[in-house]
């Protein structure tokens, strides 16, 4: 699978410009996440579509754009739970049961939509950690 993509400077403007601002606002807070993943290529999507940790398809993600940020909590700086991987217990950087964590995650959520941009947290499939751009198809060329 291709790696993981972190690069800000990946994403297309006038979504990079959004989270360059939300990224301001998130250090000016001390808010604990930090980027996980920005634009995907399509072999990528297709991995995690195939592991079900996505639902969309290559080419039908805003992440395959540009147009989309992935936001994981800095389990140095939140309380969170532990889950289980690979037979070790790990700090799960996507828990949004422990209060704590739900607060950061929520507060993610205002901030990213206080700047005009679409989040997860309000979907019936929850995906808190994921912010894109609002009607982000109109953005491809």
């Amino acid at each position: 699978m291709s790696k993981r993509n972190t690069n800000i400077d990946s994403l297309k403007d006038p979504f990079r410009s959004a989270i360059q601002w939300m990224i301001y606002l998130i250090e000016k807070e001390g808010l604990g996440v930090t980027v996980f993943e920005t634009q995907r290529s399509n072999e990528r999507q297709e991995k995690l579509k195939e592991r079900g940790a996505s639902r969309a398809g290559a080419g039908e993600s805003p992440h395959n754009h540009g147009l989309a940020c992935d936001f994981i909590l800095d389990t140095t700086k939140v309380p969170v739970q532990k889950r289980e991987w690979k037979g070790k217990m790990y700090p799960d950087a996507w828990d949004y049961t422990t209060p704590e964590a739900k607060a950061v995650y929520d507060r993610l959520g205002e901030l990213a939509e206080s700047i005009g941009l679409e989040w997860g947290g309000r979907w019936k499939f929850l995906d808190v950690p994921h912010v894109q751009m609002p009607s982000w198809k109109s953005y491809i060329n």
